[in-house]
């Protein structure tokens, strides 16, 4: 038998071996590739939540995750390119086309102003109206909430929406309650939250439509974590973790300015 026609017979039983592997068990194939899943790039406690409990439930489902730390806007630009199959998580539900909704909260956010004066009043975000209110750029639920405030001055990180804020270049300004952190390391003693805080937001897991066979695996994985308090749990763990770094940072910058 001629080496060409060995060949051809080869190439024609690999084509009849493929075609008759099951439909599902291909799907199932191309199901198990790892999930690309942005990742808020501001290090705050929400971020934190996020990756422990979805990285947490993946592992129940066996699918790998890999976690891309990137800018809210870049990661909207990824998503809309088709880069990425998730956003750990959103609390807004606009601006993410083709997009499944996870329906079981994983993370929170408790919105609040910050200031160096104390002679303002805090009522809901309508309230900031009057004042020159600093955020930083590319967070879309505070885009969203103060779309109607006139005066407002971003900043490219938390650093310098504080720094803004203490040199007077804004009268308030608006981020997580978790963020007073930060201003603790700083050394901005002048800066104080005003109660009450402006809004508690819960946060949601969102993939790509291209992926609706796993959100739907996922959703009841989720679900029961919320039950059996796994995700309080973790919440929790990283709150006690957030505040134990905030008093070490206090303590180290006191004994550093003691000598």
């Amino acid at each position: 038998m001629r080496l060409s026609t060995i060949w051809l017979l080869l190439m024609l039983t690999g084509s009849m071996l493929l075609s008759s592997v099951p439909a599902q068990a291909q799907t199932k194939n191309r199901e198990e590739h790892r999930l690309d899943i942005s990742l808020s790039d501001i290090n705050r406690p929400s971020t934190v939540m996020a990756q422990r409990v979805l990285s947490k439930a993946y592992e129940q489902l066996g699918i790998k995750v890999n976690f891309i730390a990137t800018p809210a806007v870049r990661a909207i630009s990824m998503w809309n390119a088709g880069r990425l199959d998730a956003i750990s998580a959103k609390v807004i539900d606009t601006g993410l086309s083709d997009s499944i909704k996870v329906d079981i909260p994983i993370v929170y956010e408790e919105a609040v102003v910050f200031a160096t004066k104390k002679n303002i009043n805090v009522d809901g975000f309508a309230s900031l109206k009057p004042y020159v209110v600093g955020y930083v750029n590319g967070i879309p639920y505070l885009e969203d909430r103060l779309k109607n405030v006139p005066q407002k001055e971003t900043a490219p990180g938390l650093e310098s929406l504080f720094r803004k804020l203490d040199a007077g270049r804004t009268d308030v300004a608006i981020d997580s309650r978790f963020s007073f952190c930060l201003v603790r390391k700083l050394g901005l003693n002048r800066i104080h939250i005003l109660e009450p805080s402006l809004e508690k937001r819960l946060g949601y897991h969102f993939l790509h439509a291209r992926h609706q066979q796993i959100a739907s695996a996922l959703e009841p994985v989720l679900r029961n974590m919320e039950k059996d308090g796994s995700i309080k749990k973790i919440q929790e763990e990283v709150m006690q973790e957030f505040m134990e770094q905030c008093t070490g940072l206090t303590d180290a910058k006191n004994k550093k300015a003691a000598g």
